[in-house]
């Protein structure tokens, strides 16, 4: 008797890193899970989604994005903008609340198609993420929220720049280096003008924290004056912690993102920071935003990684989605590269013509086709 499964994602060039696999295969779903990967010939489903000419990997995940509507930034529909109607089955708010917003963040999270998931604002009070007031940091409560929501706070977050710690200097990022400590969870550092100095802040971190906007092109960035990645970035990254893009409307650029691959610096995630404006550009879409990396110099293959076993493994969750692995979660974007002339926008406002972007065509999430594009 043929085997049977619930989708075949049939034809397709299938890329995971967690499989070692780039090539054509099948991908088969049963009960919600990743079935089998290979040569399907002869097996059957009540779905079966023709992917020949076409390219498919596990879901995307972005790991920067704003989806809750924050005090200081707009979010984005966590579906519609961010989510599976772009080819991304799961988003990570990064910092859009603290623990006054949790109940505003847990919603969004449950009614999405999309997974949600998300880092705490370390600055805990519902009027603003700004650090520069003793008054917005309660520690207690902060650890509390993020212990009592393990499954969907994946770590705290600080936002380690001169604009939202004022006075304060380092001490915001210390709390939250403490906060994420004592709840045993992860933490971002976004990084940002002086002060605090980004190598103080980098020589506070350990193995697993996460930079992200580690590709700004101002100074007090991960680039010397030179051109180089400062020597606490790669002492940094000697110990484990990890680089994210986070590219938003302020937080990549091109000059500094070719500085960092020409010295082979680790990137462990490529994100968007989308929010109410970056959705709008120079961003516009985790597909876009790989479309640039493709420009610089990457191969396909290593671009997916950074938004599928890369960001899974930041999140501590690599056994459960980001993989095709038999077993894992069925999240499965499949996509087409497109070819034809294109304008790619820094958030310096540099635009380089390019030739190449990367465009949604189904995507399946936790077993179910639930955005088609064909």
């Amino acid at each position: 008797m043929a085997e049977r499964y619930d989708i075949i994602v049939r034809g397709a060039r299938v890329i995971d890193a967690s499989l070692a696999l780039d090539g054509p295969a099948d991908i088969a779903v049963a009960g919600g899970r990743i079935a089998r990967v290979g040569d399907l010939a002869g097996a059957q489903a009540a779905r079966v989604i023709d992917a020949r000419g076409l390219v498919a990997s596990a879901g995307w995940i972005d790991l920067h994005v704003h989806c809750v509507e924050g005090p200081s930034v707009g979010g984005v529909d966590p579906d519609r903008d961010a989510g599976v109607a772009t080819g991304v089955t799961t988003i990570v708010d990064t910092g859009s609340i603290g623990a006054d917003g949790l109940p505003l963040f847990l919603d969004v999270a449950r009614r999405a198609r999309t997974r949600v998931l998300g880092y705490l604002n370390v600055s805990a009070t519902r009027g603003s993420p700004i650090h520069g007031d003793w008054q917005a940091f309660d520690q207690a409560r902060t650890i509390a929220a993020a212990e009592a929501h393990r499954d969907l706070i994946v770590g705290i977050k600080v936002l380690a720049s001169q604009r939202h710690c004022g006075n304060l200097g380092i001490i915001p990022v210390q709390l939250a280096a403490q906060a994420s400590r004592e709840a045993r969870t992860g933490l971002m550092v976004h990084i940002g003008v002086a002060p605090p100095v980004i190598q103080d802040v980098l020589n506070l971190l350990g193995p697993g924290d996460v930079v992200t906007h580690c590709l700004k092109g101002f100074p007090g960035g991960l680039m010397s004056r030179r051109g180089f990645p400062l020597a606490e970035a790669w002492a940094a990254a000697s110990r484990g912690v990890r680089f994210d893009v986070g590219h938003g409307s302020g937080s990549f650029c091109f000059t500094a993102a070719r500085q960092a691959l020409a010295a082979a610096f680790p990137i462990h995630s490529i994100s968007t920071d989308l929010h109410g404006l970056s959705v709008k550009g120079p961003v516009y879409t985790l597909g876009r935003t790989m479309a640039k990396f493709l420009h610089l110099g990457l191969a396909l293959p290593d671009v997916v990684r950074l938004v599928t076993v890369g960001p899974a493994s930041i999140v501590g969750r690599a056994d459960d989605f980001g993989t095709l692995r038999p077993g894992a979660c069925a999240d499965v974007t499949v996509f087409r590269v497109t070819e034809g002339p294109i304008a790619y926008t820094d958030s310096h406002g540099v635009t380089e013509q390019g030739n190449v972007d990367l465009v949604p065509a189904c995507t399946v999430r936790a077993g179910a086709v639930v955005q088609e594009a064909w």
